[in-house]
């Protein structure tokens, strides 16, 4: 399974940062993201408002990392866990999604991009991956923004395809993709 190369490269570093596995622990993490008008603007709305609703969906997190679906890592400045960077792996067609959540009081400092290119790294030089893609809700400008810095291509529109409850309307989803070639090619 392509997720226990990954782990097995835990502790993952950048200049600033140090990427490890999820655990339980980052249930308050999600709690204060939960709380974030901007990050909640985004992802469509709370969706687990309580501390146990939280966990459970750690555990359900954790569980497909277990599986080798996918994995999950929180990113840490310093001690202090600021976001969580993931992928969600399929192995038969070689690609992973990649996904990413931060608080806000850290955005805005390229670790978001920082975090993601180290995973991309990871991705293309020692999961062999072919592909990586990503969704993003159409205004999420700095999503696209980070996604754009990674080099990857928007490959196309999924007109009204995501409910955004904060807002109580339907929102274009933008994908992006990113193949192996054209990112050695940077």
């Amino acid at each position: 399974m392509k997720n226990n190369i990954i782990l097995n490269l835990l502790p993952i570093k950048t200049s600033r940062l140090t990427l490890k596995k999820l655990s339980l622990d980052d249930v308050d993490l999600l709690l204060k993201t939960d709380k974030q008008e901007e990050t909640q603007k985004y992802l469509g709305g709370v969706k687990n408002k309580t501390k146990e609703e939280r966990i459970k969906f750690l555990e359900k997190k954790l569980l497909k990392m277990e599986e080798g679906t996918s994995c999950t890592l929180t990113v840490y400045l310093e001690e202090t866990p600021i976001g969580l960077v993931g992928l969600s792996i399929n192995e038969h067609d070689n690609n992973a999604e990649i996904s990413y959540i931060f608080d806000q009081d850290y955005c805005g400092n390229g670790y978001c991009t920082e975090s993601s290119r180290k995973l991309l790294e990871i991705c293309f030089n020692n999961l062999d991956l072919h592909r990586v893609f990503a969704s993003t809700i159409d205004g999420n400008i700095a999503s696209s923004r980070v996604l754009e810095k990674l080099g990857f291509i928007h490959e196309g529109t999924r007109k009204e395809a995501a409910f955004v409850n904060t807002i109580n309307t339907y929102s274009d989803f933008l994908d992006y993709g990113l193949l192996k070639k054209d990112y050695l090619k940077k």
